[in-house]
């Protein structure tokens, strides 16, 4: 009933379309692979995916977005191979600009992916949500989601000034094949704050955001609580020559969490149970990505990141902790019109921590083209 509800009010917003507006659709094919060194329990990690995106402007006021995907993600461990694949989760968004600095938003995470796993398909759920790898789908599937935002603007002299507040409630959903565990994330709540600056023809960006969760549950009782997180973030965009660079930098803090053990006698009866505190984390992101004109009208856009990442457990150990430095660029293209083509490849070289505390070589590459249409 939700799907064909949201078919309705999709084809609604393209029959209501004024003549002026212009939607768009995107697609195209992602992949992001990684080999590792021995030692940290994976030999490799992959993930293909096809996303599918598209902007529906009803009025010049509203307009509604889609997104979904088809993923594949593969882990191999032990000369083994395990797949996860199909569908990801639908996230569809009704944006409102109630005024010209303000704007109101209500989205919806449908669940079209799959979020029961059987033990191979959590194999590869575990590994691709490793914070550091970047991977952009982990679990293909969540549950039904609502989420609601609003943020407003306004210049205060010289400076622009921006405040946004969203929160997030999530339904249950099993999570694992073979048992009857329904477990419910907490709910989210975001606020940001954002203030920015021209200097002549450069413009400065600061942000910060704090994000808190409710606990999650399992069948009606906590089982996690995430800790808060914290992201600071900056950029700076400037012209240089014919083109435009951008050097950011952010700082993503997530602090201690509780998890919930069951406790079990020598016969394996749960007796009652205990709250162990989770890692906290640390990541810490920088980068450089701007424009350098080939001739003929052609530009390549190189874009080079570093990425470190501090875990610390509650005994001390730091398992996970790692960096990352990647590099490389795409090249924008007009094909067949007015298609706009995106080509883009990086490669990527770091280290992670294992539970011993060794430091395993990890050796990555990203090759993505992406296909967009304006209407």
């Amino acid at each position: 009933m939700i799907r064909r509800a949201l078919f309705a009010l999709a084809v609604g917003g393209v029959i209501a379309t004024p003549a002026s507006a212009q939607y768009s659709v995107g697609t195209g094919a992602e992949y992001l692979g990684y080999s590792f060194d021995a030692g940290l329990g994976a030999e490799a990690a992959q993930l293909f995916l096809v996303p599918v995106a598209v902007r529906l402007p009803v009025t010049e006021t509203l307009t509604f977005d889609l997104y979904s995907a088809w993923a594949e993600g593969r882990v191999e461990q032990n000369d083994v191979r395990y797949t996860l694949s199909g569908p990801v989760d639908t996230n569809v968004k009704a944006s409102l600009r109630a005024t010209p600095w303000a704007l109101i938003s209500l989205g919806a995470n449908i669940p079209t992916g799959n979020a029961t796993h059987d033990s191979e398909e959590a194999v590869v759920a575990s590994v691709l949500s490793t914070d550091l790898l970047g991977f952009r789908e982990a679990t293909w599937g969540t549950g039904f989601a609502l989420t609601s935002s609003v943020a407003t603007a306004a210049m205060a002299g010289q400076f622009g000034i921006g405040v946004a507040g969203a929160y997030s409630m999530r339904n249950e959903f099993e999570p694992s094949e073979g048992t009857s565990v329904r477990y419910r994330p907490g709910s989210e709540m975001r606020v940001r704050v954002g203030v920015d600056r021209n200097f002549g023809t450069a413009t400065l960006t600061t942000g910060a955001t704090f994000i808190n969760y409710s606990a999650d549950e399992a069948d009606g009782v906590n089982l996690f609580q995430s800790g808060n997180r914290f992201r600071f973030d900056a950029s700076l965009a400037f012209r240089a020559g014919d083109g435009v660079w951008t050097i950011y930098g952010a700082d993503v803090i997530r602090e201690n969490g509780d998890r919930r053990l069951d406790i079990e006698d020598s016969g394996g009866t749960i007796v009652g149970d205990t709250l162990v505190a989770t890692a906290k984390q640390n990541m810490i992101v920088g980068g450089l990505i701007g424009t350098v004109g080939l001739g003929a009208g052609f530009v390549i856009r190189p874009h080079f990141d570093f990425k470190y990442q501090i875990r610390e457990e509650s005994d001390g150990s730091d398992a996970g902790t790692g960096w990352i430095f990647a590099a490389g660029g795409d090249i924008p293209l007009r094909v067949l019109g007015g298609t706009e083509f995106f080509p883009k490849a990086r490669v990527f070289f770091g280290t992670i921590r294992t539970l011993a505390g060794k430091d395993v070589n990890l050796l990555g590459v990203e090759l993505k083209g992406t296909l967009r249409w304006i209407f």
